[in-house]
């Protein structure tokens, strides 16, 4: 399962409302949301594989028809390493820096590979970026961006490299069991990878928020969308947005994402959820980083849940 960040429609076409030329958007001589890539450009890449056994082909990275990969980089050590695919992107490397301003070096360090698309721009939702393994253990990870949406809105690109990183941090071996295959076999929540280790981050999570039958309606292997979530955002107001109440991974990403930008709750119900998180001091760090750092406070442009 991957697991990805989505954007509706009206965050998407700020280069084309606002007429901004392709370098003021990050993307080089290209145009915004041409997902034609050269072939020549593969002519750039390093290796295929790094010394670990890294691919960092365009098959590996996930090419398909709704993107096509520009650059990529091997992270070693939790910094940002060679480029490995095309060539190296400013879009990119400003989406790094937005990254580790809050994500600590060391956990930094299970990223593996950390690459840049360009995304249908026709699309009504498209994915902003998305975090898969890169092997069956979960001990490494690859980060992937959308070069024109981040360049498009730099509040959104901070709140999903947050939201993003959740997707990696509570899915490493010591919080997610891989060598479960079976949900009748796991004694927290299966998510369609592994079985969540007892006490682990979203075991927790899971049995403080989502009680009452609410993970019982999840199905593991649906497609992640706001759509997915509209109903239950309608009637609980403790949700970030619908696509937040789509299952329990992308409700902890996005209260995440929140909480380190200091994004105000709109109700006890969020705030129950920012409170949790502010409580755990390896969670409460990611947005001392940030202050520190000077990113945030956001205004909190998540759609309303509760009034169904």
């Amino acid at each position: 399962m991957t697991s990805s960040r989505l954007r509706r429609f009206h965050l998407i076409a700020v280069c084309a409302v606002l007429g901004l030329v392709a370098s003021a958007c990050g993307l080089d001589d290209s145009a915004p949301g041409d997902s034609a890539i050269d072939d020549a450009d593969d002519t750039a890449d390093v290796d295929e594989f790094a010394d670990d056994g890294i691919d960092c082909s365009r098959e590996a990275l996930g090419n398909g028809d709704e993107f096509a990969f520009k650059t990529a980089h091997f992270v070693v050590d939790g910094e940002l390493g060679d480029v490995c695919l095309g060539e190296a992107d400013a879009t990119l490397t400003k989406a790094w820096n937005d990254l580790a301003a809050i994500a600590p070096a060391g956990q930094l360090a299970d990223l593996a590979l950390f690459g840049g698309f360009i995304g249908d721009s026709d699309s009504d939702e498209i994915t902003f970026a998305f975090v898969n393994a890169v092997d069956d253990e979960g001990s490494a990870f690859q980060m992937s961006v959308n070069l024109t949406s981040y360049a498009e809105n730099a509040d959104e690109g901070l709140l999903t490299m947050a939201h993003e990183f959740t997707h990696v941090f509570t899915a490493i071996e010591s919080e997610l069991d891989r060598t479960v295959f079976d949900a009748d076999d796991c004694d927290t929540f299966y998510n369609g990878e592994g079985c969540y280790v007892d006490g682990s981050i979203m075991a927790e999570w899971i049995r403080l928020f989502w009680g009452n039958g609410l993970i019982e309606e999840i199905d593991p292997d649906a497609e992640t969308s706001a759509a997915a979530g509209e109903e239950r955002c309608a009637t609980n107001p403790g949700f970030f947005g619908p696509y937040a109440a789509s299952n329990p991974e992308e409700d902890f990403a996005e209260t995440f994402s929140a909480y380190v930008y200091q994004l105000p709750a709109d109700n006890p119900e969020q705030q129950a959820k920012l409170d949790w998180i502010e409580g755990q001091a390896g969670l409460a760090e990611f947005r001392d980083r940030a202050i520190a750092a000077g990113q945030g406070p956001i205004p909190n442009g998540f759609d309303f849940c509760g009034e169904g």
